[in-house]
C-alpha cells in the first residue's frame, strides 16, 4: 500500500511539473513571437510604436492596481513561504501574459524574472497538491473515478499548505525531498525544452568567437577580474543613485510609466540595439560591433544600463540577468582595446564575468551564463577560476557589511539606552 501510494505521488507529480514546464515554454515562445511581430520586421512606424507603447503603459497601470507587480518579486514569494506556508500563485497564468506583453515594448529586460518568479509560484502550487492528495489518499480511492479526476485536474482548489514539523525530518526523508524536487524540476526542464525546440526559437548559446589566448596573457588576470569587479561597483552605486532620484522624483505610479515608456520610444528612436533583454543581440558582438570604437562600446554600454534603472523603476518589469551582461560585454571590448598585446576575448570575457558579478550581486549565475552561453571552450576554466574568485570578493563584501550594519545597530542602541 505504502509502494502505491508513493509511486502514485510520483506519477502525479511528474504530470504536474511536465504541465509548470509546457506552460514557461509557451510564455517563453509567445514573448519572442510577439517582439519578432512588432519590432523585428519593422512592421510599424514610429507614430505606431508610440501608440503601441501607450497601450502597454495603460495595461501595466491597470495590471498594477488590480494585481499588483506583475512578475512577482521571488524575495516577498520567500517571505510569504516563510510566514504562511504558501504563497499567493492565483494569478500565475496572467503573470505570464501581462509581462510577455511588457515585454513586447522593448523594455530593456528579459524574460528571465517572470520565468524564475513562476518557476517558484507553480513549485509551491504543485506541492499543496500534492500534499493534498496525499493526506486524502485513502478516502479518493473510495470515490468514484469522476471525483478523483475533479480533485487532480482542478487547479484552484484541493490544496493543503506546508505546516512547520514539529520534529525535525530524518536525514533519509530530507534527501528523498530534494531528490524528489530536483527530479521534478528535471523534467519541467525537459518539457520546457521541448517546447522551446518545437517552436522553433533561437538557440541560447551564442559564441563570441574564437580565443587564441596564451600563458603570457594570464599575467593580466587578476588585474583584469578586480578592475572588472571594480567597475562594476561603480556602475552599480550609479544605478543605485538614479534609482534613488527616481523614487524621490517620481511619486505618481502614472507618472512613472509615462516616463518608462518616453525612455523605451526615445531609444527606439536612436540606440535600438540596447532594447530589449540583449540576450538574442550578443551577435553584434561578433559582427558590426566588432570594429566600433572604444567610445561607441562605453556608450552603449552606459545607455543599457541607465535604460535597465529607469525600466525597473517605472513599472516595466523583468529579468536584469542578460541585460546587465550584455551591457558588461560591451565595456569588456571596449576595455580590450586597451590591451591590443592580450588575447581580446581573453579580456572580454573577464571583464564581463568579474563586472556583470559585481552589478547583479551574483558570481555564479553571471559566470555561468557566460561561461556556457557566450565564452568559446577553450576560456571554460579561465572563466570559471574568474568566477571562483569574484565570488570570493562577493562573500567577503556581503561579511564586512553585515558587520558593519550589526555594529551600526548595537550603536544605535546604546545611543537610545544613554538618551
Amino acid at each position: 500500500m505504502f509502494k502505491f501510494k508513493s509511486l502514485y505521488l510520483f506519477g502525479y507529480g511528474l504530470i504536474l511539473s511536465a504541465i509548470v514546464g509546457i506552460l514557461l515554454g509557451l510564455f517563453y515562445s509567445l514573448q519572442s513571437t510577439l517582439i519578432d511581430l512588432f519590432w523585428q520586421k519593422a512592421t510599424f512606424g514610429s507614430l505606431l510604436d508610440a501608440i503601441m507603447l501607450m497601450m502597454v503603459g495603460l495595461v501595466i497601470i491597470i495590471s498594477r492596481h488590480y494585481f499588483g507587480p506583475l512578475p512577482q518579486n521571488l524575495g516577498v514569494i520567500k517571505a510569504d513561504l516563510k510566514q504562511t506556508g504558501t504563497a499567493n500563485y492565483r494569478y500565475v497564468l496572467l503573470q505570464m501574459l501581462i509581462p510577455a506583453v511588457i515585454l513586447v515594448s522593448g523594455t530593456s529586460l528579459g524574460p528571465e524574472a517572470t520565468l524564475v518568479s513562476s518557476t517558484f509560484l507553480y513549485s509551491i502550487w504543485l506541492a499543496d497538491k500534492q500534499r493534498y492528495v496525499a493526506a486524502h489518499f485513502d478516502d479518493l480511492r473510495a470515490q468514484s473515478i469522476g471525483m478523483r479526476l475533479k480533485v487532480l485536474a482542478t487547479p484552484h482548489r484541493y490544496l493543503l499548505h506546508y505546516q512547520q514539523p514539529t520534529a525535525p525530518l530524518a536525514k533519509v526523508a530530507t534527501y528523498q525531498k530534494k531528490a524528489l524536487i530536483t527530479t521534478y524540476f528535471l523534467n519541467g526542464t525537459a518539457w520546457f525544452s521541448g517546447v522551446f525546440i518545437l517552436t522553433g526559437e533561437p538557440s541560447l548559446i551564442i559564441r563570441l568567437g574564437q580565443s587564441h589566448w596564451q600563458g603570457r596573457d594570464l599575467y593580466w588576470f587578476l588585474p583584469l577580474v578586480l578592475g572588472g569587479y571594480l567597475l562594476g561597483k561603480l556602475w552599480l552605486a550609479g544605478m543605485v543613485g538614479l534609482r534613488k532620484i527616481m523614487q524621490a522624483r517620481l511619486t505618481n505610479d502614472q507618472v512613472r510609466v509615462l516616463i518608462g515608456g518616453l525612455a523605451i520610444f526615445l531609444a527606439s528612436l536612436f540606440f535600438p540595439h540596447i532594447l530589449f533583454s540583449g540576450q538574442h543581440n550578443f551577435h553584434l558582438f561578433t559582427t558590426i560591433w566588432q570594429d566600433q570604437s572604444m567610445l561607441f562600446l562605453m556608450n552603449r554600454s552606459l545607455l543599457k544600463l541607465i535604460l535597465l534603472t529607469i525600466c525597473l523603476n517605472t513599472g516595466w518589469l523583468g529579468g536584469d540577468i542578460f541585460p546587465v551582461l550584455f551591457a558588461s560585454t560591451a565595456q569588456g571590448m571596449a576595455i580590450s582595446q586597451l590591451f591590443p598585446q592580450v588575447d581580446s576575448l581573453f579580456v572580454i570575457g573577464l571583464i564581463a564575468i568579474s563586472m556583470g558579478s559585481a552589478i547583479l550581486e551574483a558570481p555564479l549565475v553571471a559566470g555561468l551564463i557566460m561561461v556556457i552561453l557566450f565564452l568559446p571552450p577553450n576560456l571554460f576554466w579561465v572563466g570559471i577560476i574568474a568566477t571562483g574568485i569574484v565570488l570570493g570578493l562577493e562573500k567577503y563584501r556581503q561579511h564586512h557589511q553585515a558587520r558593519r550594519e550589526h555594529h551600526q545597530s548595537q550603536g544605535a542602541r546604546l545611543h537610545q539606552s544613554e538618551a
